[in-house]
């Protein structure tokens, strides 16, 4: 027979385990709203006292002892959140890679804006009109004022795409990096340790969980990370949990530890020879090379390092370039269209191709020799002159050269990417069909990434209401539970009742007879 006061021990526990259980739902209710709230519950189990002894002890019936609290739990799942976490950088890569490309389609904008192609449309024209007249110093003089429109257009797309690069490395360096990645790893770090130590004291830290667990989800959308969790015995009954996050390339398998319980590391952005690389510096080693920039496949990062070096076909894939079609895709591409047109019509005016004094009518604006988007102009001899163009290469001829020049403007040439040696063909067409397609591949990538995010979004949303089913608050769930736990509250109180009538009846009423 178990000890009379025993079981009031027994509704003791019950009561409280009730209250614990009210209390939290209570907590749950009030952070229905709050970001990155988990759901938490009462961890109960079956009060015992008895040990090993108890296998070899006579049997004996001594009824249950209640409840013991165990411990203040949250709701969650571990396979939801790493799902969430990879899409959530895929999201990222997405936006800033569609962000980018938008950029750039405001700088080649040829639709809403007179822009290249109506200038070579007009150049055209002029040459037209001036075959008619082939003499004429006036159609001469408009000739080169429309060549030096087209020049003029030429060099503001340069500058303009120059600038959206530039742009788009700043906000990598000075945004991302510096400011929300470095940040968030150095925060990261110092939770945990705070979560170490409240372990260690036997506190229970669901809060501080809930705000590196908010600021995990951030960092996943900035870059393509990994979230490993250990358990360590620092003690016979204490155990902590020891977090890990590396950069993980999904494509080599290879992960660059990035948070280490308390040491962390952080990024830094450098240039090279044009290019963005990132780098990788801190409190441990992490990797073979501090050079990591390969290693970034998803996440706000790859999308900017997309957007800023992305060579498209102009890149050297055996060195391991970017072949994006990047900011240096276009500008290469632009480079391409000017040095070309440059060197047909300066081969056009030139009379004698063979004798070294070439009549050129376009020339680089900087004395660099080497033409591109950002630095040709009319010659300065055309400037001087406007009847410097050759409209004939016959002497006592009258529009012959002109014709040819039209010829070039409607015909089909090759494009190459170097133009002086014809190396590497990247477009054959007319100087329209070439921006054409130029402003084509990019409305095409804009179209694909903008599916690319809205699929990502749309998958996002849906592991996001996945997530919130198991950690977030229901109302009607909690409202449920409180009512469940105001029951039992009530039952074992009234345990305490019938306890005490009993313990009253043996008190007072056992053993009085013969008073």
């Amino acid at each position: 027979m178990i000890p009379t006061f025993l079981a009031f021990q027994t509704a003791s526990r019950a009561l409280a385990a009730s209250q614990a259980n009210i209390n939290i739902t209570g907590n749950n209710i009030a952070n229905a709203n709050t970001e990155g709230y988990s759901r938490q519950r009462v961890d109960l189990s079956s009060f015992s006292t008895g040990g090993s002894s108890q296998k070899f002890a006579t049997p004996n019936y001594a009824g249950s002892l209640g409840v013991q609290i165990t411990g203040i739990g949250q709701i969650r799942d571990i396979f939801l959140d790493a799902r969430y976490r990879n899409e959530n950088s895929n999201s990222g890569m997405y936006d800033k890679v569609l962000a980018g490309l938008k950029d750039l389609e405001n700088v080649l904008d040829e639709l809403s804006t007179a822009g290249l192609q109506e200038e070579l449309l007009d150049f055209t024209r002029q040459l037209q009109t001036l075959s008619e007249s082939p003499t004429s110093e006036e159609l001469t003089l408009v000739v080169r004022t429309s060549a030096q429109k087209v020049t003029q257009i030429m060099n503001v797309y340069a500058r303009q795409l120059s600038e959206a690069r530039e742009q788009a490395i700043y906000d990598l360096s000075n945004v991302v990096v510096n400011n929300e990645f470095n940040t968030l790893v150095k925060n990261i770090a110092s939770l945990n340790e705070q979560i170490k130590k409240e372990h260690t004291y036997r506190n229970n830290p669901n809060e501080l969980l809930d705000k590196r667990n908010l600021l995990i989800d951030q960092l996943s959308n900035i870059a393509n990370i990994k979230v490993t969790v250990t358990p360590d015995k620092i003690s016979e009954d204490i155990i902590v949990e020891n977090l890990e996050i590396s950069i993980y390339d999904e494509k080599t398998g290879i992960s660059i530890g990035l948070i280490d319980n308390g040491l962390y590391n952080e990024l830094s952005v450098i240039e090279r020879d044009g290019k963005i690389s990132l780098e990788l510096t801190g409190a441990f080693d992490a990797h073979d090379t501090d050079d990591i920039t390969d290693h970034f496949s998803s996440g706000a990062i790859k999308g900017y390092l997309d957007i800023i070096n992305g060579s498209g076909i102009y890149a050297d894939t055996a060195k391991g370039e970017n072949d994006f079609r990047g900011t240096l895709y276009y500008m290469n591409a632009m480079d391409t269209f000017a040095a070309t047109f440059a060197k047909v019509f300066n081969d056009l005016n030139d009379i004698d191709p063979g004798d070294e004094n070439a009549m050129p009518l376009f020339s680089a604006n900087d004395g660099s020799g080497i033409i591109t988007a950002a630095n040709i102009a009319i010659s300065e001899e055309w400037i001087n002159s406007s009847t410097y163009i050759n409209t004939s290469k016959i002497p006592g001829g009258d529009n012959d050269n002109v014709l040819r020049m039209i010829n070039a403007m409607e015909g089909k040439l090759d494009f190459y990417m170097d133009v002086e040696n014809e190396a590497g063909l990247v477009f054959k067409g007319t100087f329209n069909e070439y921006m054409t397609g130029l402003i084509g591949e990019l409305s095409l990538d804009i179209s694909l990434y903008k599916n690319f995010s809205d699929t990502s979004d749309a998958v996002l949303t849906s592991l996001f209401n996945s997530r919130e089913s198991i950690s977030g608050v229901n109302l009607d769930e909690e409202g449920i539970n409180l009512m469940a736990h105001q029951k039992a509250y009530n039952a074992a109180a009234r345990y305490f009742t019938i306890l005490d009538e009993a313990i009253d009846r043996i008190i007072n009423n056992m053993g009085v007879a013969g008073r």
